[in-house]
C-alpha cells in the first residue's frame, strides 16, 4: 500500500511475499507517489489523517490507468531497457520459452510475470 500521513509518503509491502514480489510492490508504490501524488492524497481517509490507496480487485485486473502507469514504472525501474537489451545480446526471447524467461527473471530479481510484461512492452 501507499499512503500519505502528515505530508509524508509511506510505502508498505507484505513481508510474507517473495522478495521479488516485495521489490516490485515497492517500485509500484513508489510510482504512485511520483506519478499520482494528488490522487493518493485524495484517497480514502482511514484513521487519524491517514489516506490510503490499497491494492484491490481493480488494480489486479490491470485496467485502471493509474495501475497501468505504476506497473510500467516499476517494470522499467527494475528491468531497465538498456540492461535487458544487454542481457538479450541482440537476440529476442520467445515468450513461450519458460526456461529462458525464468533465467532473465532470476537475473533481474523479478517474477516471471513481471519479466513477461517487460518483454511484451518493448
Amino acid at each position: 500500500m501507499a499512503y500519505i500521513k502528515d505530508g509524508v509518503g509511506i510505502i508498505g509491502v507484505n513481508a510474507l511475499h517473495h522478495p521479488n514480489r516485495q521489490r516490485f510492490s515497492a517500485a509500484h508504490e513508489l510510482a504512485h507517489h511520483i506519478l499520482h501524488a494528488t490522487e493518493i492524497s485524495q484517497a480514502v481517509h482511514v484513521d487519524k489523517g491517514i489516506r490510503v490507496l490499497f491494492r484491490d480487485n481493480v488494480s489486479a485486473l490491470g485496467t485502471d490507468p493509474m495501475e497501468i502507469d505504476a506497473n510500467a514504472f516499476a517494470s522499467e525501474l527494475l528491468i531497465p531497457g538498456y540492461l535487458l537489451a544487454d542481457a538479450l545480446e541482440g537476440g529476442g526471447v520467445d515468450l513461450e520459452d519458460e526456461s529462458a524467461i525464468e533465467v532473465l527473471a532470476r537475473r533481474f530479481r523479478v517474477s516471471t510475470a513481471a519479466m513477461r510484461f517487460r518483454l511484451a512492452s518493448l
